[in-house]
């Protein structure tokens, strides 16, 4: 039986060749077809059949998440009338090896004359697509990992890590930040730790926790109780927060036998406990609440005039996925 792991190094050897080579023999028109991307007033259309129709959807969706607006349509349905979703002001990437493909150059006319430029990528500088398109990205394939060199596996890779380049090309240029790439992925753990904020987790209004300084311990356990949250703010009578009573507070004050029926939350509470803002980011407040030398399971939250807006819980960051 053939050593296994020795095909699979071989296939990986192959394309990584493949890349190496194409990364020293990069074609400088790349940064033209990056700024033709970016003075256009359109969108991209990417487009390729077959394997290279699979990376032309992968590198729509990767610009469309990056800030640059991009479909992916395919030559067959752009004949039968999908060609109809394509603007003046386009760009088409066109994606083919050989740049033979006859689906793919049969639509590329149609899609120039409704006024798009086409960026053909292709490893055949001689190939109909070359002759079709306005600006001609050359990809050049030492070999495929194929052994029969019939498979498509270099040549996609390099087209895919070439469509990922100029994605990221585009993301710089445009000066994309992380607060945009959140606006475009809210679902998942990824988007809710770039675009859920305190604001929208703490416990606030009637499901907050709070007493004021003169409350007594029966107030005071009874608010703790009733909240759930094993804690209670202790504000003045404008809404400000004066400190924070906890479970362990409750407990110290306990051990050391200083507990009375008289006691008032004034001489209970925490003068100086972490806090956080309304408008930091969650996943950041997690961290912090972790990563303490101690850390704490439960933090007031206070807007910038020092006004007791909410708790924020551990739980309750855990809970949303972080």
């Amino acid at each position: 039986m053939k050593d296994i792991l020795k095909i699979v190094e071989r296939a990986l050897d192959d394309e990584i060749a493949s890349i190496q080579h194409f990364r020293e023999n990069l074609d400088k028109r790349i940064s033209e077809c990056v700024e033709l991307i970016l003075k256009s007033k359109g969108k991209v259309v990417v487009t390729g059949v077959g394997k290279s129709g699979d990376i032309a959807q992968k590198i729509s969706h990767t610009m469309s998440s990056t800030g640059t607006a991009a479909i992916f349509l395919h030559p067959t349905d752009a004949a039968h009338g999908d060609s109809g979703v394509v603007g003046k002001d386009d760009v088409i990437l066109a994606i083919g090896k050989s740049g033979e493909s006859e689906e793919l150059n049969y639509i590329l006319p149609t899609l120039k004359n409704i006024g798009a430029k086409v960026v053909g990528i292709t490893a055949n500088p001689k190939s109909k697509l070359a002759e079709l398109s306005d600006i001609l990205i050359i990809t050049p394939i030492l070999r495929e990992a194929c052994p029969l060199e019939l498979a498509p596996t270099s040549s996609t890779t390099i087209a895919l890590i070439l469509g990922d380049a100029i994605a990221m090309a585009l993301m710089e240029l445009k000066n994309f930040q992380a607060d945009d790439f959140a606006l475009y992925h809210p679902a998942g753990r990824l988007g809710k730790r770039l675009s859920l904020y305190i604001s929208d987790v703490m416990r606030k209004d009637d499901k907050n926790a709070f007493v004021s300084e003169n409350a007594g311990l029966d107030e005071i356990l009874k608010e703790i109780t009733r909240k759930g949250l094993g804690a209670t703010g202790v504000v003045d009578s404008n809404g400000i927060l004066l400190g924070l009573i906890t479970d362990f507070d409750i407990r110290k004050i306990l051990t050391n036998k200083k507990l009375t029926e008289n006691i008032t939350a004034k001489e209970m509470m925490n003068i100086s406990p972490s806090f956080f803002l309304p408008e930091e980011k969650a996943y950041d407040v997690l961290t912090k609440m972790e990563n303490r030398e101690r850390p704490i399971s439960v933090a007031p939250v206070v807007s910038k005039d020092k006004k007791f807006v909410g708790m924020v819980s551990l739980h309750d960051l855990l809970q949303k996925g972080l």
